[in-house]
Parts: structure tokens; sequence; C-alpha cells
């Protein structure tokens, strides 16, 4: 075996314990959505304490990217938040175990703005463990980031009954126009984060490089 195999297969392999580890991570914040989610306020404190913490941390450590996670978390609370009044709005999905008078879930702002954490995380790790450079790469791996991974992760949840689309043509819950949807949602953050990194001049692996 060549030391160009060994380097690719080096490569494969630290992609494959990303992928794994990120996949527990979801499978575990999955379960406790759908195991909890009667209880909302609950869930909505833990998330926000948690996305505190987290990108509390990024500032005390001052870490580079402690500008891009708070940002982009920001983005994506606002932009889910407008998504997910529309959606309800027009009933194209409900929450369960709900009070009577609400429809709107308190934990949801704080999953979106988390998505984008834990989405940004994965693709930096890739990025870094298959060492790609080309634009058509990265624009390819967030499209199936974006399409994997929140797709997994609404399967999970709406098995555990924490809510129900209403459009068809589904897989375990989840319809294909959902799955186009998240891809553009999160692909959109994705363009409007390195719109931001390159004013503000934020140098970032995945947005500006």
């Amino acid at each position: 075996m060549t030391t160009l195999d060994l380097q690719t297969e080096k490569q494969y392999t630290l992609a494959g314990k990303v992928l794994l580890a990120n996949l527990l991570k979801l499978a575990v914040a999955g379960a406790f959505i759908g195991l909890m989610h009667t209880h909302d306020l609950l869930v909505a404190l833990i998330l926000a304490l948690y996305a505190a913490l987290s990108i509390g941390k990024k500032y005390v450590s001052g870490a580079q990217d402690r500008f891009v996670y708070l940002t982009g978390f920001l983005i994506s609370a606002v932009l889910g938040v407008l998504c997910e009044l529309w959606g309800i709005h027009f009933e194209h999905w409900q929450y369960h175990d709900l009070p009577a008078t609400r429809e709107f879930p308190y934990w949801l702002p704080f999953a979106w703005g988390l998505a984008f954490t834990y989405i940004y995380k994965i693709e930096k790790e890739l990025i870094g463990s298959l060492q790609l450079n080309s634009l058509n790469g990265k624009i390819l791996l967030a499209l199936v980031v974006a399409m994997v991974f929140p797709t997994i992760g609404e399967m999970i949840t709406i098995y555990l009954g924490v809510w129900t689309y209403q459009w068809p043509y589904q897989i375990i819950g989840v319809p294909l126009l959902a799955i186009f949807l998240l891809m553009v949602f999160h692909t959109g953050v994705n363009f409007i984060m390195s719109v931001t990194c390159r004013r503000m001049d934020w140098h970032d692996p995945v947005f500006n490089p």
C-alpha cells in the first residue's frame, strides 16, 4: 500500500469517526426532546443553558470561531422561528402535547440555533479530516450534511410523538418536501454566514478559508 493510499485510508477513518460520533449525539438529542417534549419549558431551559455554556466557552477560551458560533446560532434561530410560524399557521405540521391555547413549543428557537452549531461542527471536522479545499467539494458536503443529519433528527422526534407533518410522500414521518426544505434552509444559512464572514473578515475553514 502506497503512502497516498495510507493517507486516504486515514482520512476516511477520521471522517467515519466524525460521522459516528455525531450520529450518536443526534440520537441522544432527539431522544431527549422526544421523551421530554411534554415538558417543553423544561426542554427549552436545558437547551438554552447548553447553548449558553457552549457559546460562552468559546468566548472564554478566545476560540477563533466564537463569532461564527454566536452569529450563526442567532441567524438560524430567527429564521427557524419564522419558518415554524409559517408552517404552524398554514397547518403544514402540528406539535403535540401542548396546552390547548398554544401551538409553538418554547424550545424551538434554541433547537434551531443549536442545529447550526451542530451542523457547522460536523462540516468543520469533515473538511479537516478529508482535507477538502475546493468550493464544489464544500458545497456538496454542505448539501449532504444538511440532507442527512436534520432528517434523521426529525425522524427520531417524530417517531417519539413530538409533531406530525401533513405533507404526503413521507419517509419515517418526514416528507420529501421537508427534506428538500431542510437542505435549502441549512445551505441558505451557510450562504449568509459565508457573506457575513467575508464582510467581517472572519477567517473560517467552512465559510471563509
